[in-house]
């Protein structure tokens, strides 16, 4: 079972804060939520078979999900006590998927965990495994990706 430094260290905290300055538009109008219990993270991991890149983990640990603007579009990231069950119903059709949230319309936030590293990405709740659009290794490129918006143009360029 993965281990965790159970004192989440002031280095952490800063920078997952820098972060949400940095992409999360005005955060006092925005629905953050208390950190996420990092037992309950361990056991979404073991669940679903993955390592969580550690910039999520300490996303989760500051705010266990999210809700509001990033950038000039809606997001939500799901509580980790509902990964497990999100990700369930959408099993049968994409089995490599961890479900982590939504822009609010017809697009999934998702990890792809077929090979490492893991790959960020959104995938619309009705398509195809091709549909997927790879937006980073990490957490952070992820939410710029969704930050900036300009993935579409270069989906449709590719």
């Amino acid at each position: 079972m993965r281990k965790y430094d159970l004192n989440i260290n002031l280095e952490n905290k800063v920078f997952m804060t820098e972060i949400m300055r940095k992409y999360f538009d005005d955060p006092a109008e925005n629905k953050l939520h208390n950190g996420a219990d990092v037992y309950k993270i361990m056991e979404v991991e073991q669940a679903l078979s993955i390592k969580f890149p550690q910039d999520y983990v300490e996303f989760l640990l500051f705010t266990n999900g999210y809700e509001g603007k990033l950038g000039q579009s809606y997001s939500v990231f799901t509580p980790v006590e509902q990964i497990i069950s999100n990700t369930k119903n959408y099993r049968e059709h994409f089995p490599w998927i961890v479900f982590i949230g939504t822009d609010g319309g017809g697009e999934m936030y998702v990890i792809d965990k077929r090979e490492e590293p893991l790959k960020f990405g959104i995938l619309p709740y009705i398509g195809s495994e091709s549909d997927f659009i790879f937006l980073g290794h990490t957490f952070e490129h992820f939410i710029e990706q969704l930050y900036t918006n300009d993935f579409w143009d270069n989906r449709k360029n590719s």
